[in-house]
Order: C-alpha cells, then sequence, then structure tokens
C-alpha cells in the first residue's frame, strides 16, 4: 500500500473531521435523548442529521484507502471495489443508526449493551483508515488484525441491510418508499422559491395550507417561515382556537404537536386543543374496522399525541387523562 500525498491529506482530514462531529455532536445528542421519553421516532431525523455528514465523509476516507490499494487483497478490480467501498459505508450507516436506535429505545435490555457497538463501527473504521493511509508516519504500528474482522462485520452488517431493505420493500412498498423520500426531501435545505411562496400565503385565505406546512413533516426552515406567517396575523389565536374547536382537526392538531408554543398560546389553545384531539379520537377507525397497517398508523399517531399534549399543556389546569383513557379503550 502506498497512498499518495492527495489520499493522504483527504482520507485523514475526511476521518478526523467525522470523528469530530460524531463527538461534538452524536454524543451530546445521546445524552440528550436518554433522558426523554423516545416511545415515538422523533429521534429519527435529528440523528439522521448527524449521521448522514458522518459517513458522508467516512466514506471519502474509504475512497482514498481503497484508492491507495488498501484492499487490494481482496482480489477485485478497482472499479468493483469503489462500489463495495460506497456500500460499505452505507451499511456501517445503517448499523451506526440501529444501534442508536437499540440505545435510545431499549425496551427490558440495558443500554450497555449497545453504546460500545456505536463507538466500535465508527473507531474501528476511523483506526483503519488513519493508520493505514499514514504507515510512514507510525512505524511498526499495524492494522492488518483488524482488517479482516473489520470487512467481515462489513459485510455481515451489508447483508443485513440488503435482507431489511428487501424485507421492507415487500412489506411498504410504494407507500414506503415515498415516506422515505419524503424524509430525505425534508433534510435537504429549503430554496428561495419554496420561502417565497411561503411569503405569498394569506394568513386568512390560506390559513389551512399555512398549517400544514407549518408542520415538521416540512423543511425545518419552511415550517419556521410558515409558523412566521401564521403569527403576523393579528387574529391568529381566534382563528387557531376556533380550528381546533370546530374546525378540520388534524392540520390544527399538527401544529399544536410541532410548534414551540408561547405561553399566551398554550393558555388560549389548551382546552379547544383538548375539543380537537376529543373529535380525531371519535373518528379513529375502531381496530376490527380497518386494515393493520391503517391501525398501526393511527395508533402510533395517537400514542404521540397523547405523550405530548399533557406535557406540553401542563400547568393550564385541562386535564387529557379522561380522554387518554377512552383512546386506550377503543384502541384494544
Amino acid at each position: 500500500m502506498n497512498p499518495t500525498s492527495s489520499q493522504q491529506i483527504i482520507g485523514s482530514i475526511s476521518a478526523g473531521l467525522a470523528t469530530l462531529l460524531f463527538l461534538l455532536r452524536l454524543q451530546p445528542f445521546l445524552w440528550e435523548w436518554t433522558r426523554k421519553e423516545t416511545s415515538s421516532d422523533q429521534w429519527v431525523t435529528p440523528a439522521l442529521y448527524i449521521l448522514a455528514p458522518v459517513w458522508g465523509l467516512m466514506m471519502v476516507a474509504l475512497l482514498c484507502m481503497t484508492a491507495s490499494g488498501g484492499f487490494d487483497w481482496m482480489k477485485l478490480g478497482r472499479p468493483k471495489l469503489y462500489l463495495l467501498t460506497i456500500a460499505a459505508a452505507f451499511a456501517l450507516a445503517t448499523a451506526s443508526f440501529v444501534f442508536i436506535g437499540l440505545y435510545l429505545r431499549p425496551g427490558f435490555t440495558p443500554r450497555g449493551l449497545y453504546s460500545p457497538f456505536i463507538y466500535l463501527v465508527m473507531f474501528s473504521t476511523v483506526l483503519l483508515v488513519l493508520v493505514s493511509l499514514n504507515q510512514k508516519h507510525v512505524p511498526g504500528i499495524s492494522v492488518q488484525w483488524l482488517v479482516r474482522p473489520w470487512a467481515w462485520f462489513t459485510a455481515l452488517c451489508l447483508a443485513g441491510s440488503l435482507a431489511f431493505a428487501g424485507h421492507w420493500l415487500s412489506t411498504n412498498g410504494g407507500r414506503g418508499l415515498s415516506s422515505v423520500a419524503m424524509r430525505i426531501i425534508v433534510l435537504l435545505p429549503a430554496s428561495k422559491e419554496e420561502l417565497a411562496q411561503i411569503e405569498r400565503f394569506d394568513p386568512k385565505a390560506d390559513f389551512e395550507r399555512l398549517l400544514w406546512r407549518a408542520s415538521r413533516d416540512e423543511k425545518p426552515a419552511v415550517g419556521e417561515a410558515a409558523t412566521a406567517r401564521l403569527r403576523s396575523d393579528p387574529e391568529f389565536l381566534d382563528r387557531m382556537s376556533s380550528m381546533l374547536e370546530t374546525g378540520f382537526a388534524d392540520p390544527a392538531l399538527a401544529f399544536v404537536r410541532d410548534a414551540e408554543l408561547t405561553p399566551a398560546e398554550k393558555a388560549r389553545f389548551a382546552r379547544p386543543a383538548l375539543k380537537a384531539l376529543e373529535r380525531w379520537v371519535n373518528s379513529a377507525p375502531a381496530p376490527n374496522f380497518t386494515t393493520s397497517d391503517n391501525l398501526k398508523r393511527t395508533r402510533r399517531l395517537g400514542d404521540e399525541m397523547f405523550r405530548v399534549f399533557p406535557e406540553k399543556f401542563a400547568g393550564t389546569g385541562v386535564n387529557f387523562s379522561e380522554l387518554q383513557g377512552w383512546y386506550e379503550e377503543k384502541m384494544k
């Protein structure tokens, strides 16, 4: 293995930046979310925001290692090795995501079972890249003992990712792909055209459309712009209260669930939110009158709202426990 200067520099800097992102962003993220209720999937998007750049940088570092001959022992041509390297980076990113999910939602198992893997997947890859690319600067230190175990573990992750992807596609089909595409789109920065469109909406005439655009299913900048546009209307509190009490419940409930409410909004929306949630529960299909997939989606949304709303409206004097009991009974 004889890497060029550019391969050493690019690969080492990429691995170093990935390590810094991991230490400065992922560790605080894990500490923060271990103190939160993670029965929902709210942790998924921020986790992807962190993992995407970390493993994007590691992919660059691994490609530099591949270009310098670090994986030539596999006896494959360079084009095939490059494809395998890209697939390996995706597989290891997937493994990291899975272990983070298991760590944040451990069920009855201790978190200590999963945290070592989160660090092992990352730092074994960093060690492999840095020592391989900088062998001249660290004479006597070899990673040959790590190369094959790392390759076998990566191959296992890749096989598991492919098997899971096949099972997921057969189960979720087009709707699942659409959901994944929407999650990826949400991670992208908002364009000037998208933000300009929000500015063109009238807070009165386009009230419901703005409510939908203010949800977490939109790009963060779009959601913030839509929320600001809604609040620019002096009659926003009255209009929002009216929709919660008597209007179409879904967009209003989504706004209340996702927005950082001001004290005035919490006080004004608490009781109307209870009424809107009651209409939602009454309209939700009973388990024996819907499909299993629709029941899972309904239950996931309901569980999340009954987790968020009592906490968000604590201290307002509005009690959600009786309605939650009716919801739990209906979902049995």
